[in-house]
């Protein structure tokens, strides 16, 4: 037997004679709608084939060493630029002071509108007396370590505020203070009373717990203790209070799928000595999408508690008795979750899958298909020989 005859041995698609086929009506309308179901059961698995899929994923965050941005957009209607201070404290003992880079404060009238973005130049070139002599040496009325007495000098209103700010005194508006007369700091002070601030930027922190926070007067530490001086805030003849509006807050890179739960929040208070606090839980969050590069951000959640400074009892909590003390402000703790969510997408299927399903569809309807029509010509067939009889 030829070579070509043997194979047709294996054939399993045995071939019927062109002469002995039968085409009906019923089978090109059952063949129609076969074509269609096919066509539209494969252009379904290609749609869940194209789907894409997120899948979250828990797992230890292992990272060390590494810093986090919080970025910040916060508006203070109620207490001038000049007199607000941001700090950031962490547990590990860094401290960043009165931070200025990266910030930029803006002066905001009354109303809301923008003053500038530049501070008001309380000490400037133009201040200073040039009739004094060369050698002129300011004092610092007293405010300098005894080792020191004597080889120091205050010779501008900003260096007698940072001498005081070293030994831990209030300063006030610097009445009295020949430097600071001289450079017209109180008037300055005043024409400020009834601005307003607002604070955009991003600060630079480690990836550990702690808190960063807005409160009134220039910051220093004691032995176990960070104070701020509240001289100018609490003697101001203008009630300064702070309402807030948190316009942004997040922590890292921006994500359009992470929504930031402080976002739009408006706090509003008629004390001037009032406090309020954010209680932060950060959870560290990878998003690897699908052509694009891994991106690392952060989400949070947060809870929130306010009181007076003067403590006691409010009509909000009752059977609640607040702690008397403490520094007006705003304070957002922030504590860092040991775990770490990773979102990863994924097709919902390989392109094998998808292969399998397209001839599982076809030879499926197929198979249907070709059972409908022999029934229907069997039936046809069957009432044929009825009418004949």
């Amino acid at each position: 037997m030829p070579p070509r005859r043997r194979l047709n041995t294996f054939d399993a698609f045995t071939k019927t004679v062109e002469d002995a086929r039968v085409r009906t009506t019923s089978g090109g309308v059952v063949t129609i709608v076969a074509t269609v179901v096919i066509v539209l059961l494969i252009v379904s698995e290609w749609s869940d084939y194209r789907r894409i899929v997120n899948r979250p994923e828990l797992i230890v965050d292992k990272t060390r060493g590494e810093r986090m941005n919080i970025n910040l957009n916060i508006t203070f209607p109620e207490i001038p630029c000049e007199i607000l201070t941001l700090d950031v404290m962490e547990v590990s003992g860094e401290q960043q002071m009165e931070i200025t880079h990266g910030i930029v404060k803006t002066r905001l009238n009354d109303d809301g509108s923008v003053i500038s973005t530049e501070s008001l130049a309380l000490h400037s070139s133009s201040d200073n007396a040039h009739h004094l002599d060369e050698n002129y040496c300011g004092p610092c009325y007293g405010a300098v370590p005894k080792e020191e007495e004597g080889n120091r000098c205050c010779n501008t209103c900003d260096d007698v505020r940072n001498a005081y700010q070293e030994v831990g005194w209030a300063f006030g508006d610097g009445h009295g203070v020949e430097q600071c007369e001289r450079e017209n700091y109180p008037e300055k002070i005043k024409e400020m009373a009834h601005e307003g601030c607002n604070i955009a930027g991003t600060l630079s922190v480690n990836k550990v717990v702690g808190n960063f926070h807005f409160a009134p007067g220039k910051s220093f530490s004691s032995p176990n203790m960070h104070l701020h001086d509240l001289n100018i805030y609490e003697t101001s003849e203008v009630r300064h209070t702070f309402t807030h509006n948190i316009h942004h807050l997040s922590f890292g890179p921006h994500h359009h799928t992470v929504s930031n739960p402080l976002d739009g929040t408006i706090k509003d208070t008629d004390e001037r000595n009032f406090n309020y606090m954010y209680f932060i839980k950060v959870v560290s969050t990878r998003f690897e999408r699908i052509g694009e590069s891994p991106l690392e951000t952060n989400q949070y959640s947060v809870t929130s508690h306010e009181r007076a400074i003067r403590g006691g009892r409010d009509n909000d909590h009752p059977n609640t008795m607040h702690a008397r003390g403490g520094i007006p402000g705003v304070f957002f703790s922030y504590d860092i979750s040991p775990m770490k969510i990773i979102n990863r997408e994924e097709r919902s299927k390989s392109f094998g899958s998808f292969l399998i399903g397209v001839c599982a569809v076809v030879g499926g309807v197929l198979a249907v298909a070709s059972v409908i029509d022999r029934g229907v010509w069997e039936a046809d067939k069957a009432l044929s020989r009825k009418k004949v009889v």
